[in-house]
């Protein structure tokens, strides 16, 4: 049978989605073929409803399959009714992690034919198989099934699947060429699924506890796995051979230092593989230490990334269920900084019960601790979460600029009222100004200048001066970078401040790399 993909990544960074790489892998091992409709404007122009409508027509498949986060749901509602209203009748099944969030209010919208809940691999592969064979669907595993005047039906989820039984990856039903030329040759990639913690703006919680109610799993320990090491490595090499491009991987495990044998194991692997491509991992500040830090830069590792989230201890045990001191913070960033690792940082603000105060709280843990780069979010109450139970009961939520948000780093859709939520703007367009001016840095007065002249603009005064932020802290920055005075500077997305040290790094990296493969990348 013939399946096709929607997923739409629209006001998203441009990748891949490593739920289709693996759904579609499955689905060709059993013999099935697949195309995917990616929809990126990072990557090309968005195409019209009435487009995609003529790509149905064209490939004909047997099945619709789309996979969505919460801020791209609206848009697939969307384009579900124009399929519908242009007369195509073929099924159509909707997955991902809003799916599996709130699930009946996916359901009963009566716009898809199946809804997906939790990791479907087999699942969808058993919906496909039944419906090529034209048997009936209604006891598929991990399917909610709407049925029109009638009650819904709600099916169990099923084991997660042994990740060492899956199909490699098919990563060929992506343009990999044209994702890698944007990412500037960074790929992403997976080394294990599940994570133990439980953080209210997070998944991870409610997905556990729906595999532990359906009886898909004994105990929650069984939501952590890893694929085999030398798979790994293999779907490296290959993904190597057939793009030149890559220059560096990314393990995009929620927390890729958590098991620290494997770690450990691992790093000894890869070094021994001699792939000579440096990657970049997820850490947890409370699962992170000299060891482990070594054995990561012996094996190549250039850039650690940590959740930080927020500097306020309050806001961390109230509202995130975060429970680690900043001293433990700032001693994983010590212990990666001593062996001479890039250190990244995910900060939010906006959140519930946080004023200015503890904002500035989260702003001077940065500048004291100098990591190499920090990103920048708004919290977003994510439906299904803690974070959004926590948000709705406070009555913090307008939910009108919530379904108009396509992402979290370009506005809240939580009302602070106005002082505040003007201040919070002002703050999400130029983040690492107030932490350079928190800093020691003989570039401190310069920004502490600019901070002052933001914060004493009107709305009507700032909303002319953030169109220019972006060059105007370019144009800063090189001057800076020309004097070697160190500064965090806006790069490669409008929401990362970035040291500068590693941007005269990267750029030499990049450019000794495009010379010997000779390839061209715009250096930011």
């Amino acid at each position: 049978m013939k399946v096709l993909f929607v997923y739409p990544s629209i006001d998203c960074p441009p990748g891949v989605s490593h739920g289709i790489a693996s759904l579609s892998a499955v689905l060709k091992r059993a013999g099935h073929e697949t195309s995917l409709v990616h929809v990126c404007e990072h990557l090309w122009p968005i195409p019209s409803n009435a487009e995609i409508v003529e790509q149905i027509r064209e490939y004909q498949p047997g099945i619709i399959g789309f996979s969505v986060m919460s801020q791209q749901y609206d848009w697939s509602c969307e384009l579900a009714r124009d399929i519908r209203a242009a007369g195509i009748t073929t099924p159509m099944c909707i997955g991902g992690v809003h799916c599996t969030m709130v699930p009946e209010q996916v359901t009963e919208s009566g716009l898809w034919d199946y809804v997906a809940v939790g990791e479907a691999e087999y699942p969808f592969l058993d919906l496909v198989n039944r419906l090529e064979r034209g048997e009936d669907t209604s006891s598929v595993a991990n399917m909610r099934i709407y049925r029109p005047g009638g009650k819904s039906i709600k099916n169990c989820v099923g084991p997660f699947p042994d990740l060492a039984t899956l199909p490699d990856m098919d990563w060929d039903v992506f343009e990999m060429e044209r994702i890698l030329q944007v990412k500037k040759g960074w790929l992403s990639l997976l080394t294990s699924r599940g994570c133990p913690y439980k953080c209210t703006y997070c998944f991870n919680k409610e997905i556990v506890d729906q595999y532990l109610e359906d009886g898909g799993v004994k105990n929650a320990k069984e939501y952590l796995r890893h694929y085999p090491i030398e798979r790994v490595l293999e779907e490296i090499r290959i993904l190597k051979s057939r793009h030149p491009g890559v220059n560096t991987i990314i393990f995009d495990d929620d927390l890729f230092t958590l098991n620290k044998s494997y770690v450990l194991e691992f790093c000894d692997a890869y070094k021994k593989s001699e792939l000579g491509i440096p990657f970049v991992v997820n850490a947890h500040v409370q699962v992170f230490n000299d060891e482990i830090a070594s054995a990561l830069k012996e094996a190549g590792c250039m850039i650690v990334k940590y959740g930080l989230e927020s500097g306020s201890d309050k806001i961390r045990r109230e509202v995130l269920w975060r429970y680690m001191t900043n001293s433990t913070i700032e001693r994983a960033f010590a212990a990666a900084h001593k062996f001479d690792l890039h250190t990244s940082a995910f900060i939010m603000f906006g959140l519930p019960h946080e004023g200015r105060a503890e904002v500035l709280e989260t702003l001077a843990l940065c500048s004291r601790i100098k990591m190499g780069r920090f990103r920048w979010a708004l919290f977003f109450p994510f439906p299904g979460t803690a974070g959004y139970t926590i948000a709705s009961q406070n009555n913090l939520i307008d939910f009108e600029k919530m379904n108009r948000l396509g992402n979290y780093f370009d506005g809240t859709c939580l009302k602070f009222g106005g002082d505040h939520d003007v201040w919070l703007e002002k703050v999400s367009k130029a983040c690492h100004w107030w932490v350079n001016a928190l800093s020691d840095w003989p570039s401190a007065p310069i920004y502490q200048k600019l901070v002052d002249e933001i914060e004493s603009l009107t709305w009507e005064e700032w909303q002319e001066r953030k169109k220019t932020i972006l060059q105007e802290d370019r144009d800063l920055s090189e001057e800076l970078l020309e004097k070697g005075i160190p500064h965090y500077s806006i790069r490669y997305s409008h929401v990362m401040g970035v040291h500068s040290d590693f941007v005269l790094a990267e750029r030499e990296r990049l450019r000794r790399f495009a010379e010997v493969q000779q390839l061209s990348y715009t250096l930011d």
